[in-house]
């Protein structure tokens, strides 16, 4: 097991449970003989009293976690802004630590980085853009897909200023892309397709992503531009621009979210990989049923956006909340033959052994119940 990481999101109950295992050398079976010995001989009210409180705090980090596992903490990169609100939300609120789940975040800013972070082994699991992650698996990356993003079609909105009707105006125009690559660029390409427009008819700025995209969005750096939400919702509200479409509304076959695992967590630690894999999906079906309303008002604190807009925002995208484990290989299928379209991946990969293990995933979705959205 990996080195607890005593993180300040750490629910007391759970830090005494850790201390506690870390000062027993021995696992619970020599825990409860040494809480023996100490009864025995122990004589005095407070010695039991401190033995009673031991026994209680044990059976509490037992309850916990799940069947009485051990709590472990894993090493993650967590996708920012509303990609990542909800992991952000459930291991703030303590819903991981209920899982017996720990994280240590390591800080990470892009997609690329993530792929550096998984080479030298500093992170066990992230989540990130297909786009990016399959071409470096492609090339030699130690990393593994073993499971879908909680929405994982497109939640890419095109919006664009006032004097822009329609995809057809952006001709001549300026327009944001947000990356260089990646499948927010390849969503406005396939969006100016729809309207037999290519690249060189606009011109693509790689305006960076979330606050930085709107900003420059506002301030005319740009005509239009792709960019999460809640800045769709925003740019109506607050009279900069509309929404031009929907990215999954264009390309719904195209894969865009997923996580992503080390080779080496996969190989070394496949029990505590299905743990966390398991929990990512628990967790946010809690989210979207139990504390819906809740985790509106938190997100709209965490985005520094009004709770209506937030709101507005979150339900615009409930379509795609799909939660669904399993990664399906005829969208990555598809996404492939766009980055062989493009020229971003060399060669058509056939064989998803070498970049999707989706054995985690068929577990999680069994465990949990949860089927495939586009079946039923």
């Amino acid at each position: 097991m990996k080195k607890e990481f005593l993180g300040k999101k750490v629910l007391s109950v759970l830090l005494v449970a850790a201390l506690a295992l870390t000062t027993a050398a021995c696992g619970a079976k020599d825990s409860a003989a040494a809480n023996t010995t100490n009864t025995e001989a122990s004589a005095n009210t407070d010695s039991a009293a401190d033995n009673a409180d031991s026994t209680a705090d044990n059976a509490d980090s037992a309850a916990a976690t799940e069947g009485g596992n051990d709590v472990i903490t894993i090493r993650s990169s967590w996708q920012k802004g509303m990609a990542g609100a909800i992991v952000t939300y459930g291991i703030e609120k303590g819903l991981f630590e209920e899982e017996g789940i720990l994280f240590e975040d390591v800080p990470n800013t892009s997609n690329d980085n993530t792929l550096a972070l998984i080479s030298r082994n500093e992170i066990d699991i992230a989540d990130g853009d297909p786009s990016t992650l399959i071409p470096g698996i492609y090339n030699g990356v130690p990393g593994t897909l073993v499971g879908n993003m909680w929405r994982y079609s497109g939640c890419f909105w095109l919006i664009a200023n006032n004097d822009i009707q329609s995809i057809e105006d952006l001709k001549g125009k300026k327009v944001g892309t947000a990356t260089a690559a990646g499948g927010m660029k390849l969503s406005v390409l396939k969006m100016l397709e729809s309207a037999g427009l290519t690249e060189d008819d606009v011109i693509l700025i790689a305006n960076g992503v979330f606050q930085d995209a709107y900003a420059g969005f506002t301030t005319g750096e740009v005509d239009a531009t792709i960019i999460h939400n809640p800045y769709a919702s925003l740019s109506q509200v607050e009279g900069t621009g509309h929404p031009l479409g929907r990215a999954w509304d264009y390309i719904p076959d195209y894969y865009t979210g997923t996580l992503i695992a080390s080779n080496d967590f996969i190989k070394n630690h496949p029990d505590e990989c299905q743990r966390v894999v398991t929990a990512y999906y628990k967790v946010h079906e809690r989210v979207k049923h139990e504390f819906f309303d809740d985790f509106v008002k938190w997100a709209a604190e965490y985005m520094n956006t009004d709770e209506d807009v937030m709101r507005d925002a979150i339900e615009s995208e409930i379509d795609v909340w799909l939660d669904y484990p399993v990664i399906p290989t005829d969208r990555v299928a598809n996404t492939i033959k766009i980055l062989n379209e493009y020229g971003w991946l060399e060669e058509e990969i056939t064989d998803f052994s070498t970049i999707i293990d989706n054995s985690f995933a068929e577990k999680a979705a069994a465990d949990l119940g949860i089927t495939d959205p586009y079946k039923k």
